[in-house]
């Protein structure tokens, strides 16, 4: 259960990273949205200092006796919370991705495409 738990973070992670270029491309206001609220919570939770919801429940699961070892939980938990690396930094770098992404509305806006125009 922690694996899936570790999966979802990681998966949403790469959402967050990946969205933004993926949003300008496809250009689909609905996926822009999704992707800039989800970057606006993340952000809110670091700049509040409050933890991550997905980081207690896997703290939580870790409780449980589990097996040891899984080698994907090891190295999803080595990506996802950067071990050995002094993260104090994060929230003001979260808080200038999302200055971007919003930002991003105005100098990329979403080009309405009409229908029944040639």
């Amino acid at each position: 259960m922690v694996e899936l738990v570790l999966i979802v973070h990681f998966i949403i992670i790469v959402f967050v990273i990946v969205g933004f270029p993926v949003g300008l491309i496809i250009d689909s206001l609905l996926f822009r949205i999704i992707h800039v609220t989800t970057l606006a919570g993340i952000a809110l939770l670091m700049v509040l200092d409050i933890p991550c919801p997905l980081t207690i429940l896997e703290e939580t699961l870790r409780q449980a006796p589990v097996y040891e070892g899984s080698f994907i939980g090891s190295w999803l938990n080595r990506i996802i919370y950067l071990e050995d690396f002094d993260a104090s930094f994060v929230p003001y770098l979260a808080v200038g991705f999302l200055v971007l992404t919003v930002s991003s509305f105005f100098w990329r806006p979403v080009k309405r495409h009409h229908k029944g125009r040639s």
